[in-house]
């Protein structure tokens, strides 16, 4: 038998760091320590573990002076770890939801490396390659003392619920790190507890959700690299939880995420993935959200008959899907969502000309969704400052102003922001004035 090695759980997160201070691509390291680049990610994210060996040579190419062998060790030797003494430092990283663990302590701890990395849409080609590729990777062994039952898994999902309320009343940065404490404190506890497989399977779908929710969070309060960490890491979850449907639905939020940072490849890639992966489960309404989310790709990329070509694939999928047996968390994709959807990808393409129709039919949705009303009365105003309706740009800007009140969202300060940018070549038209005195404060928080 080998020798067991013990890992540091800040291993993966050193690692990415000192790989991302050097503008290395994952390809780029593992070539100059003859690995694949798949095994450099599993690394990072916490999903194997490194030999002392290939530390050492990770530490030397990388210039890291000992830190990462440091963090190896085989079991009875002495641990060098910065982090020794520290309640499961002495333990390897649990193989299903180490990394999972690892992001939620980090976070709250305000590590360095979670602030200064950057965002990298190729890092989620990865796990959605992973994810529709490998066989399924059922969740780990039930090893710990606290027996946890059902009742402990509706706790959580009536946490969420109740999470959900206030980040779409309220937004990302009132809800967030309520979330990640939940995480850590609670759900973590239950994950390293004693279930059957049953209770297991489900546990593990309600933390993926619970770590879908912090990334969504995360990401609409402007921490775009770290949103990214949540999502990898709630996929993965959602993997051992062998739950298709949500793998689904978090492939789609990648593709989100990748689309508003402008990165059109990669957002059509993982709409793909999400699309194919919502067929094989059954849920239709996610293979439509898929199809719009690849439209949106396309419009970032200028591609206007590839646009044309996936909304109409998506307005027909959306009209063939079954609701009824759609998961309780989807149940926010409506026809209003979809016809923001279509708005959002017109004034992609820049015609604000065909997205004012689906912008103000946007407006024609639930009123707990007070966030997505302040985006969706945004939306009409981009759409019409695009169309060179100046005044209606103004009136409908004045209104997301009134709906942000309250909010704490950086992409709802980024939608006003737009729009003040869109009208300044106005300056002097009263209704343009006074939108870009109303909306100046709140833009500079």
């Amino acid at each position: 038998m080998g020798q067991h090695v013990v890992v540091d759980p800040g291993f993966g997160a050193l690692l990415n760091e000192l790989r991302t201070q050097r503008n290395w691509s994952l390809r780029g390291l593992g070539e100059r320590v003859h690995c694949s680049h798949g095994h450099i990610w599993d690394l990072e994210h916490g999903q194997k573990r490194p030999s002392p060996a290939v530390a050492a040579l990770l530490d030397e190419a990388l210039d890291a002076g000992g830190r990462l062998s440091a963090m190896v060790r085989t079991a009875g030797q002495a641990s060098m770890s910065p982090h020794d003494g520290a309640p499961g430092s002495t333990a390897p990283v649990e193989e299903g939801f180490g990394g999972a663990l690892q992001l939620w302590r980090s976070d709250l701890e305000r590590q360095d490396f979670l602030t200064t990395a950057t965002f990298d849409p190729a890092t989620f080609l990865v796990p959605a390659l992973r994810w529709l590729t490998a066989p399924s990777t059922p969740g780990p062994g039930s090893v710990g003392v606290r027996v946890v039952g059902m009742p402990d898994v509706e706790m959580i999902r009536q946490m969420l619920g109740a999470f959900r309320t206030v980040d779409n009343q309220y937004g990302g940065g009132y809800v967030r790190e309520r979330v990640v404490r939940f995480l850590h404190h609670d759900v973590a506890e239950l994950l390293q507890g004693q279930y059957d497989t049953r209770t297991g399977a489900a546990l593990l779908s309600a933390a993926a959700e619970a770590t879908q929710l912090a990334g969504w969070a995360t990401y609409d309060v402007g921490r775009h690299a770290l949103a990214q960490r949540y999502m990898v890491q709630a996929l993965h979850l959602a993997g051992a939880a062998e739950d298709r449907p949500l793998g689904a639905e978090i492939l789609a939020a990648m593709s989100h995420q990748a689309a508003y940072l402008r990165s059109g490849d990669e957002a059509i890639d993982l709409a793909r993935a999400a699309g194919r992966a919502a067929t094989e489960a059954g849920v239709g309404a996610i293979a439509a959200e898929a199809a719009v989310l690849e439209a949106q790709g396309h419009a970032v990329n200028s591609s206007a008959s590839a646009t044309a070509s996936s909304l109409d694939r998506a307005e027909r999928l959306f009209d063939q899907a079954e609701r009824a047996t759609d998961p309780q968390w989807l149940g926010y994709f409506d026809e209003a969502y979809l016809a923001a959807k279509f708005g959002q990808t017109f004034t992609a393409l820049g015609r604000g000309d065909l997205a004012v129709r689906f912008a103000e039919r946007s407006l024609d949705m639930d009123a707990r969704y007070a966030r997505g009303r302040m985006f969706n009365l945004a939306l009409v105003a981009r759409a019409h400052a695009q169309d060179g309706n100046v005044e209606e740009a103004a009136a409908a800007g004045q209104k997301a102003v009134e709906a942000a009140e309250g909010i704490d969202s950086a992409r709802s300060r980024d939608y006003l922001a737009e729009i003040a940018q869109r009208l300044a070549p106005h300056a002097g038209i009263d209704a343009v004035d006074t939108y870009q005195t109303r909306a100046h404060d709140l833009i500079a928080r």
